[in-house]
């Protein structure tokens, strides 16, 4: 199996680990120190940079794929201490670059 072929997984793992709390940003109840704390903010950076290349790497298919898939992963699985899953998502992401799926812009 070539290692391209796995590299969107990745993605789905980084978007699934970073969701729960890039979404709790956005909840009506949010505490603003959550909101602002520094592991919020990497939990968006991963997040968003997560989606932008399963969108660049992929073409809209593959991304509106990927785009489901993370957070329907991020459901159904009983999330790491945040650290822990940040952490995760950090480096999928990482190995996700690493293998060079995304096209050159």
């Amino acid at each position: 199996m070539q290692l391209e072929t796995i590299a969107p997984a990745f993605l789905v793992l980084a978007i699934a680990l970073s969701w729960p709390r890039f979404v709790s940003i956005f909840s009506a109840g949010a505490d603003a120190a959550v909101a602002t704390a520094p592991l919020t903010m990497v939990a968006s950076t991963v997040s968003l940079a997560a989606l932008g290349l399963a969108f660049a790497g992929g073409g809209p298919w593959i991304g509106t794929l990927i785009a489901v898939l993370g957070p329907l992963l991020a459901r159904t699985m009983r999330a790491p201490p945040p650290v822990f899953a940040i952490s995760l998502s950090a480096i999928s992401l990482a190995a996700y670059l690493q293998l060079g799926w995304a096209t050159p812009i």
